[in-house]
């Protein structure tokens, strides 16, 4: 009887840590970057040599410079060849240019709606280099930036076909993360690739949701009240930070024409927003909109994205005051407020705290692991 318990228990323990490590150790070599979408016709080059490749197996060898890829109604058409789509674009130097700006590994050109979407398909260290220097400033001190190599790492992994019935995994801009290829990379923050290679954090043995923002004016939010999640890991309930206080934008103010507010909203005349409902850590929750056709109540989230996320840099509103023909907006932080805080990241590092500190701090409870 004993010896059955004995080797239930040993079994549980063994399929414990082997589906935990599967969870790290199946991770994809490549991963798949929306970088051009919607172009009837596109500039590709290389330093070197490149190929292409279509979908019957037809190939090109390209000599170096440039040249023009254009639709057609067989696909595409290059010089004097019609390929069908999708095609594969390699060069032999390892790096490939699209319409100038230079990017690592192979390009994938798929067809959208009649026109061109371009894939950069590369290793996910190969994708962070690019998305470093894009995200936070590159004189920022290396444990903030180690913190968001960490993150934007796991993000990626995490999110995975987030863009898959387009075709590819994450886009390029700040729906996914920022990614701007080879350009945008530096020999400092590839070296703070290097230093984190293949960390991310996980939870409970998978990788974490790592969603970050860049201020979140004292306290982050639980992302419950942003994105309406049912439930919300321990990790993202929100913690306090007082590290970016003397942040650009930690307090803001914006003015805005009521008929701006008000066309993007598609409603009447605005006559008063009131701020109805807060979340617990005093973000706005709810608004309340008078116009001249009646009510409205809007989640603040969602106000802030449909009247333009970048003149209004947060829901944590202090006041909001209608005034004649102008809106006054009075907030702090900047971004979701869900996640790390980037300055608030910055300011901790600056006070000698080491990246896994900061990380621990802004999603506790996790692990920082090393995956294959």
């Amino acid at each position: 009887m004993k010896k059955a318990i004995l080797l239930k228990i040993l079994f549980f323990l063994i399929f414990f840590f082997f589906s935990n490590g599967y969870a790290l150790d199946n991770v994809q070599k490549n991963i798949r970057i929306g970088v051009i979408f919607n172009e009837m016709s596109v500039m590709v080059g290389s330093s070197g040599d490149f190929f292409v490749y279509d979908s019957t197996g037809k190939g090109l060898k390209l000599t170096k410079g440039i040249v023009n890829i254009s639709c057609s109604q067989k696909g595409v058409h290059i010089d004097k060849y019609d390929l069908s789509l999708p095609i594969k674009i390699e060069p032999s130097n390892g790096v490939i240019f699209i319409n100038s700006k230079p990017y690592r590994r192979c390009l994938v050109l798929k067809k959208s709606d009649g026109k061109i979407n371009v894939i950069n398909v590369l290793c996910v260290e190969d994708y962070i280099k690019g998305v470093l220097p894009k995200e936070v400033s590159c004189d920022w001190p290396a444990e903030a930036l180690k913190a968001q190599a960490v993150i934007s790492r796991t993000y990626a992994i995490s999110n995975l076909n987030r863009h898959s019935t387009q075709g590819f995994d994450l886009c390029s801009t700040t729906h996914c993360q920022v990614y701007s290829g080879l350009r945008s990379e530096t020999k400092k923050t590839n070296q703070i690739v290097s230093e984190t290679n293949r960390e991310i954090i996980t939870y409970q043995g998978k990788p974490a949701q790592t969603v970050f923002h860049a201020i979140c004016g004292g306290h982050t939010e639980d992302p419950k009240y942003i994105w309406g999640w049912k439930e919300t890991p321990s990790y993202l309930k929100g913690v306090e930070c007082h590290y970016c206080n003397n942040s650009p934008y930690v307090k803001w103010m914006q003015v805005l024409n009521e008929n701006f507010v008000r066309s993007k909203l598609k409603i009447g005349k605005i006559k008063d927003i009131k701020i109805k409902e807060k979340t617990p850590f005093g973000a706005t929750k709810q608004l309340e909109i008078t116009h001249s056709n009646g009510k409205y109540l809007l989640n603040a989230y969602k106000f802030r994205l449909y009247v333009d996320a970048w003149k209004i840099k947060s829901h944590f509103f202090n006041f909001i005051k209608v005034k004649n023909d102008k809106i006054c907006f009075s907030g702090k932080g900047w971004g979701h407020r869900a996640g790390l805080c980037q300055y608030g990241a910055k300011g901790m590092a600056e006070n000698g705290k080491s990246y896994s500190t900061i990380l621990y701090h802004f999603y506790p409870g996790t692990k920082i692991e090393t995956i294959n």
